[in-house]
């Protein structure tokens, strides 16, 4: 009952999920981020971005009034086929559960990683056609791609090599141990509904959250933004690199 855990990365807003001539705007992506996901950003109103920043749970990084550009992640533990994927053990006598708490056992097969990703810009930011509001357009979105690098360096290579060690993961999906869940006021279909969609996978949610906001934490550190700030500072007093 082998397991094997596959990275899937979406985008959000229909402009994330467009070709992008980065270089049309004289943007260095990150080395080791893959040009596929240099994606166009989506710009948004100062209303909208609070409202996505909000939603994301991180509050303004430190030093600044305002967020001027922001990188959404949704993430998700999925199965390819949930019903044949996990078992519904027979009860004590011997017949199958009718109510909660049932014993649930993998049988193998595709877990899917879902992150599904979302890029945006204060419009305020939009690029023109004058030579400063392109270069800070790209001081901000440049800045944005390194979150970007983090969220796929995480789904595709670290949770990959980290889930597979990770206790709850070796125990039920590796060596497919029973899980026992629900409750007896629950019908069996009730407490099956709620292990797949919102259970078995929050210890691997739990690992991907955790380093995940370990590394947007050092992103966004105020000695970071302030490297941010003071190239855009440069760029608007005339100062351009």
């Amino acid at each position: 009952m082998a397991v094997t855990f596959t990275p899937r990365i979406t985008w959000k807003e229909r402009a994330n999920q467009l070709a992008y001539p980065f270089d049309w705007f004289g943007i260095k992506p990150p080395r080791d981020l893959p040009l596929d996901f240099v994606r166009p950003p989506k710009f948004v109103n100062s209303a909208e971005m609070g409202k996505l920043v909000r939603e994301s749970a991180r509050n303004t990084p430190a030093g600044l009034s305002t967020v001027e550009g922001h990188v959404s992640t949704d993430f998700q533990v999925s199965f390819t086929d949930p019903n044949r994927q996990w078992l519904t053990l027979p009860g004590p006598d011997g017949k199958p559960p009718v109510r909660g708490p049932a014993n649930f056992k993998f049988q193998g097969g595709e877990v899917i990683l879902d992150l599904t990703l979302g890029l945006y810009i204060l419009d305020l930011r939009e690029p023109g056609d004058d030579e400063k509001s392109l270069k800070i357009f790209a001081v901000l979105y440049e800045h944005e791609l390194l979150h970007v690098l983090d969220e796929t360096d995480i789904i595709n290579n670290w949770l990959l090599k980290r889930a597979m060690v990770e206790s709850d993961v070796v125990k039920y999906f590796v060596r497919a141990e029973p899980f026992t869940y629900g409750l007896q006021s629950q019908s069996i279909a009730e407490a099956r509904k709620e292990f797949l969609d919102k259970y078995i996978g929050q210890s691997i949610f739990n690992l991907w959250a955790t380093e995940a906001n370990r590394r947007t934490s050092i992103r966004d550190a105020p000695g970071e933004y302030k490297k941010v700030n003071d190239q855009i500072e440069k760029i608007r007093y005339g100062r351009l690199p």
